[in-house]
């Protein structure tokens, strides 16, 4: 057991260095603006995160630039140091978004448990530990929204899972993370900011607040206009093309008129959040591993803004696909699914998360081996 979290932390730390590695740099920045972002990096290692830099051997082991999409007016940046001393090696990956970090990562590199070297020794309770960094954290940003999520912090006395309200925003703290939402009309729409830590040591901080919007919070479509206008799309679905093996063959297929699933929710792509209804109608009969039908409206216009077939394995096929005359189904194929060319909401929820989730599972995969 203790060689398969090791081989697995290991591979988690490669997948993080290796991806830097890869990154393209199709931003024309100055020589001048990287020495400053590297220097802020390193002003983030010593002045937020507390490391003495004194007692380290420091290399800049990369800089990348990543371009976002139709959008030329952001940069992003990604510096990443490693700090090394005789019992250990860390990583240390900030990440800037026009100059202004958004994200740092606090990652060990080898298998042995980190030993931190600190310019003041941390307190004993990871709830102060915690207040601390955010506290070091506003000094360095001047952000708006640490006041408003420190004030949350107040009355607290133990970091356990809990939902406390200032306002409209929200913390939440589940299990090795806290993060703060705006609640609005019973919905909650991510802020980008969160933190994440373990056994009385932060290892990451993420604040994307100045780049989160809230494009509408209006509920206009009720969950009855949600379900009919879904199942009029969800209709259109009137075959499926299913993998046999050795050829695609294409089936009739239909849903069922009462929804299995309606949910009220929260959907952002590009930083904008909007509130979505998310309906899912079962197949009838499911066509092999074809399950049903999801449709995803937005609240405020009632406009679908994505709909596809589902399976375990994902998309199945497009709508209104003419069936060929349907062949004996009494094998058990092989499903072979299809890209979809637009992800769904549920994809957008999570993707504010994604680049962390990776730094994340790494600094929890060697915390677990810290605290044997």
């Amino acid at each position: 057991m203790k060689i398969a979290k090791k081989s697995l932390f290991s591979a988690l730390a490669l997948i993080l260095v290796f991806s830097f590695s890869l990154v393209h740099m199709p931003v024309a920045v100055s020589e001048e603006l990287s020495v400053k972002v590297e220097n802020e990096a390193l002003s983030v290692i010593a002045d937020v995160i507390g490391l003495d830099l004194n007692s380290y051997s420091v290399e800049l082991h990369n800089h990348n630039f990543n371009d976002f999409d139709g959008d030329d007016e952001l940069v992003e940046e990604d510096v990443a140091y490693t700090l090394e001393t005789a019992e250990s090696k860390i990583m240390v990956v900030c990440t800037f978004i026009n100059q202004v970090l958004t994200h740092w990562d606090l990652v060990p590199l080898d298998s042995s448990s980190p030993s931190l070297l600190y310019a003041e020794p941390l307190p004993t309770s990871t709830l102060e530990v915690v207040k601390g960094v955010l506290q070091n954290y506003q000094e360095y940003s001047k952000s708006s929204i640490i006041p408003k999520a420190l004030s949350t912090l107040d009355g607290v006395t133990e970091i356990k899972t809990m939902n406390v309200t200032k306002g409209d925003l929200k913390m939440r703290i589940v299990d090795n993370c806290i993060d703060w939402v705006r609640t609005i009309n019973g919905l909650d729409f991510p802020t980008g900011l969160s933190v994440s830590f373990n056994n009385g040591i932060v290892y990451g901080l993420s604040d994307e607040s100045s780049f989160y919007h809230i494009g509408s919070a209006d509920v206009n479509i009720s969950r009855e206009d949600a379900v009919r206008i879904a199942l009029e799309k969800a209709k259109t679905f009137t075959a499926v093309e299913i993998w046999l093996g050795d050829h695609d063959e294409i089936f009739p297929f239909s849903v069922k008129e009462e929804p299995s699933t309606v949910m009220l929710q929260v959907g952002t792509t590009d930083r904008t959040s909007y509130p979505y209804w998310y309906v899912w109608f079962a197949a009838d009969p499911e066509v092999y591993s074809v399950t049903g039908v999801a449709v995803y409206m937005r609240a405020d216009t009632g406009e679908i803004t994505n709909s596809y077939t589902t399976s375990p394995g994902g998309v199945i096929s497009e709508p209104d696909v003419t069936p060929l005359p349907t062949s004996d189904a009494s094998a058990s194929p092989d499903t072979q699914p299809e890209g979809d060319p637009n992800q769904p909401i549920a994809a957008y929820i999570i993707a504010g998360a994604a680049a962390t989730a990776i730094t994340v599972a790494i600094a929890t995969v060697a915390l677990k081996k810290k605290s044997k």
